[in-house]
């Protein structure tokens, strides 16, 4: 059983190396197809220093992205001290509904 899932793990991680590698390719040749592009139009100094910065950008923008810290919820805000007379108010309600709803059960 572990062998199984250790073979399969390693076929995973093949097929992800290996369209990970086809990524890596993907990325050259569009790179690639940029910069002939720019050249034609800018110089290559220019297209250097395009392709460069926005390289630099796009980086940069993926470590902020991974390095940020997670958003932590507010806590919810403490209870407000109130009133003890209106709590005291409160349970005697509370407690003369009670009876009167078990005074209205017993009588006939």
């Amino acid at each position: 059983m572990l062998a199984l899932v250790a073979r399969q793990i390693a076929i995973r991680a093949a097929v992800a190396l290996f369209g990970l590698a086809f990524v890596g390719a993907g990325v050259v040749f569009a790179l690639r197809a940029l910069w002939l592009s720019l050249v034609l139009t800018y110089g290559p100094m220019a297209t250097a220093l395009i392709m460069g910065g926005g390289l630099l950008a796009v980086g940069m923008l993926v470590l902020w992205l991974a390095l940020r810290r997670p958003r932590v919820p507010v806590p919810p805000p403490a209870p407000v001290a109130a009133n003890p007379l209106n709590s005291v108010v409160a349970a005697f309600a509370q407690g003369y509904g009670v009876a009167q709803a078990m005074k209205s059960k017993h009588t006939p």
